[in-house]
């Protein structure tokens, strides 16, 4: 897959599984900025296509040395708006056989929205992928595509028009400011006003958030559903604004093919959320290039977070050839014993999917260790891609997946996740773990729980026969969770 885009170019190999997912498994990038310094008519200038022609040429290398079977290939902004964009996509093609696509920019919105919607259930939201030549706006109405605008807002083309001096002046960033808060404040009206959520594609804003992440000392590594606020822009911008470009580009996460762009990038975010009505985005990792190899593949999209957690389970089995069944079989029997168990307390939804996504890989780290697989899967439960999930949500079935063999939580724990999780949730990690493990001591039994007593015992019975199948002191091992996590006595019941 590549992406030839204003500033610049990717080229990506996905892993498609089954269940119709993909997943990035080899990825480099060049910075031709095609859209830098055009000729007056917009044409793209003559070391832009070279630049371009040498990024395309290094890709087909690449993807002839990987033994890549087949290659989707899209051009945006800068290809789109020249009028030589046509004859540069053909100079492509007879120099390197690669065959680009020019995206419309409805088409480059909707794939954005199918790679956001492969990665987060969507509802009454707004999406924007910022590129170098254009933003995309999509408006998102239960969960389904309901409205586009592609805007001259990319973060190159304004560095271009508003920032001259290197830092820029205070006059050319408010001259930027106004224009993009004009633009901005009635794009949003006309796709319907504010919405509920606000989620970031692109380069730029991963870029920031990265940035943000190492201000912040945020423990998850993965930009993927961080939460990018209004006052972490404003802290970046008091940061890089009165540096030069030369000095923004040591900043972590910013580097130097976005150092002298990211400050109009800033702007658009900021003027952006305000239009909005939000004091986030949400930083999605899936964009227009996931959407367009999904859609390669025939996945069905959009779909309920239960439905994207199930996808990405039976990938990683797939992948890293774990057993699913069992994985399925424990996860129905933990969220029975969830729902029971929650009668009373505040839990819903959220936690409910944490636990989905934990008890269908709580033993994927035996393709890692045998002997300490619940550490390598609450690992690749933080860094495997499963879809469906906020941050809060992956550290909890990370921690859920890591408790379920017994044992007490880490006394770095909640340090580390202090700045995802409640301090209650701590305590609620430790419950899900309980409810792992004896959801894994059951399940090939077939279970059915019951709280007799007043609430203060657990019965647990089995369909006919299935008893037979439990190891013996099953009960005491039950036992063991339920009475020290939720001071639970245990029965055993007969059908």
């Amino acid at each position: 897959m590549i992406d030839l885009g204003s500033n610049t170019a990717r080229c990506v190999v996905f892993e498609t599984s089954l269940a119709r997912t993909v997943r990035p498994v080899f990825e480099t990038k060049e910075a031709p900025r095609l859209g830098l310094a055009p000729r007056s008519d917009g044409s793209l200038s003559p070391p832009a296509v070279a630049r371009g022609l040498a990024a395309m040429r290094k890709f087909s290398r690449t993807l002839r040395a990987l033994g890549v079977s087949r290659t989707l290939g899209v051009a945006t902004s800068a290809v789109r708006d020249a009028p030589n964009g046509s004859a540069f996509v053909r100079k492509v093609a007879s120099a390197t056989g690669l065959t680009l696509r020019i995206l419309s920019g409805a088409e480059e919105a909707r794939y954005a929205y199918l790679g956001v919607a492969a990665a987060s259930e969507l509802a009454d939201d707004l999406v924007c992928d910022l590129g170098g030549g254009s933003l995309q706006l999509m408006a998102v109405r239960e969960g389904a595509l309901a409205g586009t605008i592609s805007l001259p807002l990319g973060s190159l083309r304004l560095s271009q028009r508003f920032l001259e001096h290197d830092p820029p002046k205070r006059r050319e960033r408010e001259r930027l400011e106004d224009h993009v808060r004009t633009t901005l404040t009635s794009a949003v009206e006309a796709l319907g006003g504010p919405a509920d959520r606000l989620f970031g594609v692109g380069g730029t804003v991963r870029a920031l958030a990265r940035a943000s992440i190492e201000l912040r000392g945020y423990p998850a590594r993965r930009v993927h559903g961080y939460r990018l606020y209004a006052h972490d822009l404003a802290a970046l911008d008091e940061l890089l604004g009165p540096m030069p470009a030369s000095k923004r580009r040591s900043i972590p996460g910013i580097g130097g093919d976005r150092a002298d762009v990211v400050l109009a990038g800033i702007v658009v975010l900021e003027q952006l959320m305000r239009a909005a009505g939000v004091d986030h985005t949400v930083v999605s990792g899936g964009g227009i290039r996931e959407g367009i190899a999904l859609e390669a593949i025939g996945a069905s999209l959009p779909a309920p977070a239960e439905e994207l957690v199930d996808r990405s389970v039976s990938a990683a089995a797939e992948a890293l050839s774990f057993e699913r069944t069992h994985g399925a079989e424990v996860t129905g029997a933990a969220l029975a014993l969830f729902e029971l168990l929650g009668r009373g307390r505040s839990w819903g939804r959220s936690e409910r999917l944490a636990l989905r996504a934990a008890g269908g890989m709580h033993d994927a780290g035996i393709a890692i260790d045998l002997w300490n697989h619940a550490q390598h899967s609450a690992y690749l439960l933080q860094n495997y891609p499963v879809g469906g999930l906020d941050p809060r949500e992956v550290a909890l079935a990370s921690m859920a997946a890591y408790l379920h063999e017994g044992g007490a939580p880490p006394s770095e724990w909640k340090k580390r996740y202090l700045p995802i999780l409640a301090p209650s949730d701590l305590e609620l990690a430790v419950q899900l773990g309980a409810i792992l493990e004896v959801a894994e001591l059951v399940a090939a039994a077939r279970p059915r729980f019951r709280l007799s007593r007043g609430g203060r015992a657990l019965a647990v019975g089995f369909s006919s026969g299935a008893g037979s199948a439990l190891p013996s002191r099953w009960l005491e091992k039950v036992r063991k969770p339920m009475e020290r996590v939720f001071e639970l006595e245990v029965r055993a019941r007969d059908r």
